[in-house]
């Protein structure tokens, strides 16, 4: 249905005089009606409609003009509603500036372009109704003219909403934090207090938006106060302003941050407070300030310390230690940090003694359910980037612990069924403060916990006799179809036991409860690796449950195979449908290919850059199931000819273990861009000597060709 143009006018003319009049009655006196109030909060709403209509009836001018089919009756309705809207949004933006705040430049740029492009919309809209051929020369350029002028309008109100770097925050680079290692280094207000301004306050009190006349972005600014005189009294929290009002009943309208804004903290607040009490200046250094335990525990968040560089560990440096017994695996699939677990019984000191090829790598080590003695952990103070380590029933004793002295990256420690004292576990922590120690079965009973716990603001848990076999919740069920996904993927967490909470983490940390707890399913737009644990008030934490979740660059939809899997194992788009198989080589999710090797062409659609493939592989030697012996990879913009090798991983895979297991085999690659990609999976051919099916042909299984 058209609009009539000259109803659409009419509605316009009868807008502009109401909302004048309410002009008018705004700008008269102090007090300023609350409907006027109320409706100048509606301007950022009204605002983006005159916005959206506008760029979309400028699309469609150009596709019109460049068709030769010009939409001239749709132009001019939009043109109609963009004017109406534009008027409106700029009488309410004039009720919104009358709020307490809004001042200066920057809010004069806003009002001014934001009336100018008002106008230029209307005029727009009033030569789309003219057939003057005069007129109509001009509508173009004025119609880019009126872009500009409401763009400035735009930019000018989100430096007024955000302050002045929203737009170019990220494009500058970041500013070099200066590195702050020891708590007597911090400066109390620049280090400490302004972060906290900064996170909480700065949107409503900066430089372009000066509620009550105060903006919180500088020592000077803090200083010269607002409205209302001082706002900081040094040396009594009590008569300052600016506390005064953080402790207001949040219903309270002097409240601040109002409510519907993020609120500061308990702690937060308790920092504001020591600061005005204990400071004789605004910028004091922590070291000139009484301190207790409760302040040296809340600024160990405000250090910065120099960013850590770790080097990718090499292929034969993890070979080695998977030599000596132990699963290997990256706790974030880009980054080179690992999870390492022994998964034996005996244990040697040689095997301790290879971790030292990744020392610098390591960041959770297992060794938990070992023969590990005092005698063998001396090697383990070399970990200096080691945050976990689970020495949970093993054979060490306080000796072990004055070898993990000089771990200052632990944070925890699990040393649950050992024969582990107070006196050992105090002397410890006079070196080393990790935020969580588990100590259930040792000689540490609930009463030494706790004193250890207040002594050295460490949460210990000792348990309490019987607790752990009769009362720890059962592990979290988390419930999604894959693991691998191109765009997002959606998990949900569930427990079966009524009050309890989840909590989880998504970089693989053991999840505590200051960790996030699920609320709602977890949607996930990159790879990580999750980590969940149950917790309920009287009972013991659920072990831990965690699993890797993979974003793929490319979902592969069309390739060439030229050996196909085994009737048994069938259907190689297995191979690409981001779905892993399970230790149960039956599960329909596996490929099997009998003596012969996966030699496959990926068609990307178009040119691609890939830096990473990764194969996923079964290995089960009592079933003639082998892991392969190589992966090669190959790229070519001519599916016919021109493959060149861009990688290889020899596996060197130990394919006498009796147990099922799962390997999934990166081959890195220089950035490639190509069209066509060549995977060959190299089969053993043949059961090595020894086995019982010596000679005959063996299988290679493969769930999943991942490309990145």
């Amino acid at each position: 249905m058209l609009i009539d143009v000259r109803n659409l006018k009419g509605s316009i003319l009868f807008v502009v005089c109401l909302l004048v009049s309410g002009y008018s009655n705004a700008a008269n006196g102090d007090d300023v009606p609350r409907i006027v109030l109320a409706l100048g909060r509606l301007h950022p709403l009204i605002l983006h409609l005159p916005i959206g209509a506008l760029l979309l009836t400028f699309f469609l001018d150009i596709v019109g003009r460049i068709r030769k089919n010009y939409p001239g009756q749709t132009i001019k309705n939009a043109l109609g509603f963009s004017s109406l809207f534009a008027i409106i949004a700029c009488v309410f933006g004039y009720f919104l500036s009358l709020e307490d705040g809004y001042s200066g430049k920057t809010l004069d740029i806003h009002f001014w372009t934001g009336i100018l492009s008002a106008v230029l919309i209307t005029l727009l809209f009033l030569v789309s109704t003219k057939q003057n051929k005069q007129l109509k020369r001009l509508f173009f350029p004025l119609f880019v003219g009126t872009i500009i002028s409401i763009s400035v309008a735009g930019h000018y109100g989100s430096v007024l909403t955000h302050g002045d770097d929203f737009l170019t925050e990220y494009i500058k680079a970041p500013p070099k934090l200066e590195t702050i290692e020891h708590i007597d280094s911090l400066n109390m207000y620049n280090n400490v207090v302004l972060k906290i301004f900064d996170d909480k306050c700065v949107q409503c009190h900066n430089t372009s938006k000066r509620k009550g006349d105060l903006a919180l972005v500088s020592k000077e600014s803090l200083l010269a106060g607002g409205e209302s005189g001082a706002v900081i009294s040094l040396g009594n929290a009590a008569e300052s302003l600016l506390y005064k009002h953080t402790i207001l009943p949040i219903s309270d309208e002097d409240h601040m941050p109002p409510e519907g804004k993020p609120q500061l903290t308990k702690d937060e607040l308790w920092l504001i407070k020591y600061w005005l009490d204990n400071s004789k200046e605004v910028d004091n250094k922590v070291v000139a300030i009484a301190k207790n335990d409760t302040l040296n525990k809340l600024l160990k968040r405000y250090l910065v310390f120099e960013e850590k560089y770790i080097e990718e560990a090499s292929l034969g440096a993890i070979q080695s230690v998977e030599d000596e017994g132990f699963l290997v695996r990256k706790l974030v699939p880009t980054e080179p940090e690992l999870w390492v677990k022994y998964k034996r019984k005996d244990i040697t000191k040689d095997a301790i003694k290879a971790l030292a090829g990744l020392k610098e790598q390591i960041v959770e080590l297992d060794l938990s359910n070992s023969a590990l003695t005092d005698d063998m952990t001396s090697g383990l103070k070399k970990l200096k980037n080691l945050e976990k380590l689970e020495l949970r029933k093993t054979q060490i004793t306080d000796k072990t612990l004055k070898h993990l002295k000089h771990l200052k990256a632990l944070n925890v420690l699990n040393l649950v069924d050992n024969d582990i004292t107070e006196q050992g576990l105090e002397n410890l922590l006079q070196s080393i403060t990790p935020e969580h120690v588990y100590a259930w079965k040792t000689k540490i009973d609930e009463r030494l916990a706790q004193k250890l716990s207040n002594d050295f603001d460490v949460k210990i848990n000792s348990g309490v006799t019987g607790f752990v076999e009769a009362t720890q919740l059962k592990v979290p069920f988390m419930v999604t179809k894959k693991a691998l996904f191109v765009d997002t993927i959606s998990i949900k967490l569930d427990s079966k036991l009524r009050n309890t909470k989840i909590f989880y983490t998504l970089n693989g940390n053991e999840p505590d409860t200051t960790a996030l707890q699920y609320t709602k399913p977890i949607i996930l737009d990159t790879s990580a690796t999750i980590a969940v644990k149950s917790f309920k008030k009287g009972w013991n934490p659920s072990e831990t449950l965690k699993r890797d979740f993979y974003k793929v660059n490319h979902k592969v939809s069309d390739y060439t195979i030229i050996h196909q899997p085994e009737k048994q194992y069938p259907g190689s788009d297995k191979l690409f449908d981001l779905e892993l198989g399970t230790l149960n080589f039956k599960d329909n999710k596996w490929t099997g290919f009998l003596g012969n090797d996966i030699n496959t062409i990926i068609d990307l659609g178009t040119v691609k850059p890939v830096t990473k493939i990764a194969v996923d592989c079964l290995g089960q030697p009592k079933q003639w199931i082998l892991f392969p012996t190589a992966i090669e990879v190959y790229a070519s913009n001519n599916i016919t000819s021109g493959f060149k090798r861009i990688g290889e991983m020899k596996t060197n895979k130990d394919n006498t273990n009796d147990m099922p297991l799962i390997e999934r085999f990166f081959v890195e690659i220089p950035k490639t861009e190509a069209r066509y990609y060549k995977v060959i999976v190299k089969n053993p051919k043949v059961l090595p000597k020894g086995h019982e099916g010596e000679g005959n042909a063996s299988w290679i299984f493969v769930s999943e060709i991942m490309f990145w």
